[in-house]
């Protein structure tokens, strides 16, 4: 038995109520390896007292915002169950928490946002489809002017926490066929892929509650594409599940508890010369901790 064994051991034979104490000052991942210690350890591991603890700051707010209640029997099972993600807000949000740390990280559907001739069927196009994130995705059949917007008021997130905002698309293949703009009709050059996507790059901006502004951007037709010609700094993205990407529109700080953090506005847009674009599937908006992403848990 080495010496950090001698010390846990030790401490197992400390009441039950102090180990519950010291394991409410650790994290969730820290919890379940100490509760394999020995009996005594695992009695506290399992007490509410302290999932308590893990659990957001917030979490009765959101718990009243779900679209179907859940039923658990320990703060640990509610914990482990809110590990996936849960429906709010009239299935217009998703939101979970990450498994090692309870940090808060939230999805927005495409109906939460503001999508500039989102309701006109010649533009934009709601359907389903199997590997999305909500019942319906937003699919982009041409346009010139592309505006996406959204609000989030961040004071339901995990304070002390980095977050980065990111939009969640694919490219499809379009069909040849015939639209009309504006009243005229018009052979909208659908090929075997999207198109008008190499003419301008498309960017991603966050604005904070406080005036400070992050512009990125990147060409969604060949992301290796340098942007500085353009004026711009390149956002990051990666290749997640199912063939969808996302692309960071920026990145903002939660403080501690009990500071005001305001509403964050983020935008993705593409306007410039009037060039007529199509084949864009948008999934929704991710709001994660950006250590998600350092520790490459996604």
């Amino acid at each position: 038995m080495d010496e950090h064994e001698a010390e846990l051991m030790g401490l197992g034979n400390l009441p039950e109520s102090c180990i519950s104490i010291i394991l409410g000052l650790t994290t969730p991942r820290d919890i379940c390896r100490l509760s394999a210690v020995n009996h005594t350890f695992r009695l506290a591991g399992n007490s509410d007292s302290v999932w308590e603890k893990m659990l957001p700051i917030r979490y009765r707010n959101l718990l009243e915002r779900l679209d179907s209640p859940l039923h658990f029997s320990s703060k640990k099972e509610l914990y482990f169950t809110l590990c996936h993600p849960q429906l709010i807000d009239c299935s217009k949000k998703k939101f979970w928490i990450e498994r090692a740390t309870g940090k808060l990280c939230f999805i927005l559907s495409p109906r939460e946002l503001h999508i500039t001739w989102g309701d006109e069927g010649r533009y934009w196009q709601w359907n389903s489809r199997d590997n999305s994130s909500f019942k319906e995705v937003a699919e982009l059949v041409t346009v010139c002017w592309l505006e996406v917007r959204g609000l989030f008021d961040c004071k339901v997130l995990s304070p002390g926490t980095e977050y980065t905002i990111s939009f969640r698309l694919k490219l499809k293949e379009s069909r040849r066929g015939v639209n009309r703009i504006y009243g005229h009709r018009a052979m909208i050059p659908h090929l075997s892929r999207p198109y008008g996507w190499s003419n301008k790059p498309v960017k991603f901006s966050v604005t904070t509650a406080v005036g400070d502004h992050q512009i990125y951007a990147m060409y969604l037709s060949d992301t290796d594409k340098p942007v500085a010609d353009d004026g711009y700094q390149m956002t990051t993205s990666r290749h997640v599940e199912e063939g969808w990407m996302e692309f960071d529109a920026g990145r903002f700080f939660v403080h501690e508890e009990g500071d005001n953090p305001g509403k964050i506005d983020f935008c993705m847009g593409e306007w410039e010369g009037g060039n007529w674009k199509g084949g864009l599937v948008l999934d929704g908006v991710k709001i994660q901790p950006s250590s998600s992403f350092k520790e490459g848990m996604n």
